[in-house]
């Protein structure tokens, strides 16, 4: 079994401030006997006592949590599932938002007298006010939680060969924990405000036979009829005591079950990671080589306004086409009109081909890897890298071996077991891509991929996509850097305009150092920025300045003679 560590500070921390609130609250209980005439403590756990030892407080507080857990659960189940629905498709928000905030609008309060009416004095009425109250706070937290959810962890899922179900279980839900969280744990505190409420307007006598009868609300009512002060204070240091205990299960459940799952999971991927030491690592990763991708009239925009209009080009099997520009022109609006990643805002038109498959959705054969590098979070290292590999026909060894062997070249084969939420920005980003390769997409969409990265880095995963990936996927390659455009690249698109100007990288077999040094690749970085210059004089921005002045200062040290 998993072992777990106590943390004493905190608990230490925790008992104190309970133990400080206990004292308040008895404090205030004195005053309030004192003002009032109320009685004392030691009266009120006299009260206690006697109803304890009656059996009857016991059976109260049976019957009322029996009344508040059940309807807790039907009304934040419905609740909950609400709100992801409308949360995450639009047209059905469209449709239900107006009724829905209209049922919320109404208290419960004021459908006590609808439920005696049609329900009666039974239990179904009871369980009808706590389901009513606990659904509107569930769906108003978990809606406003599903809708802020990054689109590009939906296409990441879906560029992966996500299933719907594996989208929901392993996405969707963990995306929206927090209001999960939030709206659980509020309707259960309310759940309990509204059995006090229901067990004063009625319920069946213990005499009837029915378990189902009276409660602590009922208590309450008795007390003040038979002027027992006493017993009244008891009924309500006992919710008291009954939400102070709720709310614990609730962290301790909530928090505890996924503890204890990502410790099994943490000892399966131990597992994986120790069979992929064993295995005879391939020398590459195992990608197989792309087709041809075809783009013909395309257009892109947003809210009605376009960025993209009529583009056309071809991109050879396993080339690679890097894309620079200044900030706006659209770099980013072409990926995404590629993959096809859509939002309510986002709309494209054209055609787009990889060999004879038509690209009209996110899918297994398209892998992207965006400027913000969404992963899992919630999920390790490992899950994330093998995330696609589920979905696909890669044998389970296979996977394994891809997945060990992408870790070591990014770097991340000691932080395998980790949460991927524990990684900096740039190990995210080595993630991400690593996440892609694994996959094995025929197409590969990077915007910025090693922007995120330190220097030494960025130069390192560089000579690796020149090493492992160039030559094997066809893949288009967004970037602010123009010496990474010109190593990564075949060519180099100038813009995202259907006359943009396409200037061919001719790196005479050298490798990615030989060639950076060389004096051809100073003259192609100069022809880049006049290009850049030339393209649109509306696009010759400070981005294109700049490249300039440090382009021009390289050179200058570049031709500058050794001391």
């Amino acid at each position: 079994m998993p072992r777990f560590e106590i943390d004493w500070k905190k608990t230490g921390g925790e008992a104190l401030k309970y133990g400080v609130g206990f004292l308040l609250l008895g404090a205030c209980i004195e005053l309030l006997a004192g003002a009032f005439g109320l009685p004392h403590i030691p009266a009120i756990l006299g009260g206690v006592k006697v109803l304890w030892l009656e059996g009857t407080l016991k059976h109260d507080i049976q019957v009322s949590s029996a009344r508040w857990i059940v309807g807790w659960i039907i009304g934040s189940s419905i609740g909950l599932v609400l709100g992801l629905i409308t949360g995450r498709i639009r047209p059905i928000r469209a449709m239900l938002e107006g009724l829905l905030t209209l049922f919320r609008g109404i208290p419960f309060i004021s459908l006590v007298p609808l439920a005696l009416r049609v329900l009666g004095l039974a239990e179904t009425g009871k369980f009808f006010l706590v389901a009513w109250a606990s659904a509107w706070v569930c769906w108003v937290a978990v809606d406003g939680a599903a809708r802020e959810i990054q689109p590009s962890l939906i296409w990441r899922a879906k560029s992966l060969g996500s299933s719907s179900w594996k989208w929901i279980f392993c996405v969707l839900l963990p995306s929206c924990r927090d209001g999960i969280r939030t709206g659980l744990r509020t309707s259960l505190s309310l759940g309990l405000i509204v059995i006090a409420v229901a067990e004063l307007s009625g319920v069946y006598e213990k005499s009837s036979g029915y378990w189902w009868s009276e409660g602590l609300g009922y208590r309450l009512f008795r007390s003040l009829d038979e002027a027992r002060d006493d017993l009244m204070m008891a009924s309500i240091l006992t919710f008291a005591l009954l939400a102070l205990l709720g709310d614990f299960i609730f962290f301790l459940i909530w928090n505890g079950v996924p503890a204890i799952s990502f410790s099994l999971r943490q000892k399966r991927v131990a597992k994986f990671v120790t069979a992929a030491r064993k295995m005879e690592l391939e020398k590459d990763t195992n990608l197989q080589k792309s087709p041809v991708l075809k783009v013909a009239g395309l257009s892109a925009g947003y809210n009605g306004k376009t960025i993209i209009h009529e583009l056309s080009f071809t991109i050879p099997a396993g080339a690679t086409m890097s894309v620079v520009g200044p900030s706006g022109c659209g770099k980013t609006t072409l990926i995404r009109a590629i993959g096809h990643f859509m939002d309510e805002e986002f709309s494209v038109s054209g055609q787009v081909r990889a060999g004879t498959t038509r690209i009209d959705e996110p899918g297994p054969w398209v892998g992207v890897v965006l400027q913000d590098a969404p992963v899992f979070g919630h999920m390790t290292v490992w899950d994330n890298v093998t995330f696609g590999s589920r979905f696909s026909n890669i044998p389970i060894d296979e996977a394994i071996q891809t997945a060990w062997r992408l870790l070591s070249e990014f770097g991340l084969e000691s932080f395998a077991s980790q949460k991927a939420e524990t990684l900096s920005g740039g190990q995210r980003q080595r993630l991400a891509l690593a996440m892609v390769l694994a996959n094995r997409p025929q197409v590969l969409l990077l915007d910025e991929p090693f922007g995120a990265l330190d220097a030494i880095t960025r130069r390192q995963l560089q000579h690796f996509y020149w090493q492992h990936v160039h030559g094997k996927v066809t893949a288009v390659f967004v970037t602010h850097d123009l010496e990474e455009a010109l190593l990564i690249g075949d060519n180099v698109r100038v813009g995202v305009t259907s006359d943009a100007k396409l200037i061919e990288v001719n790196k005479q077999g050298l490798s990615p150092r030989e060639w950076e040094l060389g004096e051809n690749f100073n003259h192609m970085r100069a022809s880049l920025i006049s290009a850049l210059e030339e393209s649109n004089s509306s696009l010759v921005t400070e981005d294109v300045i700049n490249l300039k002045i440090a382009a021009n200062k390289k050179m200058e040290r570049t031709a500058r003679p050794e001391a």
